[in-house]
């Protein structure tokens, strides 16, 4: 292991133990998947890591802030990709939930933009894993580190894992929100513990949805996932303004 190439190991625990995600705890909507995407190779990943150390080390960070330290933005507008299933998907059913109708990708772009993941605004984007990836197949930390938990994937997952749904579970306790919308049914185990006692009904649409007296819990496919369509997505975000 070249020492050039290494990463630095305590910001590395430090981000482990710290962050997960981006946008506001007091907004109404939250969404949870499974890690960021991204951190392809050793000078993106050491990049994104002392940015967020620069940046103060914080639990949830602003979006559009954050990705223009890191270089990934030339102004200070968030340049919507809309050929990210997961932000497009989200949006929509952000803008379902509140009420709208026939949403246009002009529309899902200005709250791209605006919107998504900032720090005073209604979102909050959080990651059950904390070190970006380009995909779960994807694993080079073992190449850039020399924590023992990240000799590779199963052993990250089951230092972290634990801890971690714990904390989001605290954070929504804390804050209820409106709606928190898990995606990603590879990781439902996971958002079953993190909603704790809340009894899911399956939907016609393929999708489970619960309650409590604060917050609405919805567990659905990956954006990405074969065969899932914008209407799914609507329907999500309908059934959560239902139960409003």
């Amino acid at each position: 292991m070249n020492s050039q190439d290494l990463l630095d190991d305590e910001l590395l625990e430090k981000r482990v133990d710290t962050f997960y995600g981006y946008g506001n705890y007091h907004g109404d909507y939250w969404f949870v998947g499974m890690e960021e995407a991204g951190g392809g190779d050793f000078k993106d990943l050491n990049n994104r890591m002392n940015t967020w150390s620069n940046r103060g080390n914080q639990e949830i960070d602003d979006i559009a802030e954050y990705h223009r330290d890191i270089g990934c933005l030339p102004d200070a507008k968030l340049d919507a990709k809309l050929d990210v299933p997961v932000w497009r998907s989200i949006i929509r059913v952000l803008l379902s939930a509140k009420g709208k109708e026939n949403i246009a990708l002009e529309d899902i772009r200005k709250y791209h933009i605006n919107e998504l993941g900032r720090k005073d605004k209604e979102t909050c984007l959080l990651e059950l894993l904390p070190l970006p990836s380009p995909s779960h197949k994807d694993w080079i930390y073992n190449q850039h580190s020399r924590l023992t938990f990240l000799a590779n994937r199963k052993e990250y997952e089951n230092h972290c894992v634990e801890k971690r749904r714990s904390h989001i579970n605290d954070r929504i306790k804390e804050y209820q929100p409106k709606a928190v919308v898990f995606y990603g049914r590879t990781h439902e185990y996971s958002w079953r513990k993190i909603a704790a006692d809340i009894e899911f009904s399956k939907t016609p649409e393929d999708f489970s949805i619960g309650r409590n007296s604060q917050t609405i819990f919805v567990i659905a496919k990956h954006p990405s996932a074969f065969g899932v369509t914008k209407e799914y997505f609507h329907n999500i975000g309908k059934s959560i303004c239902r139960l409003a």
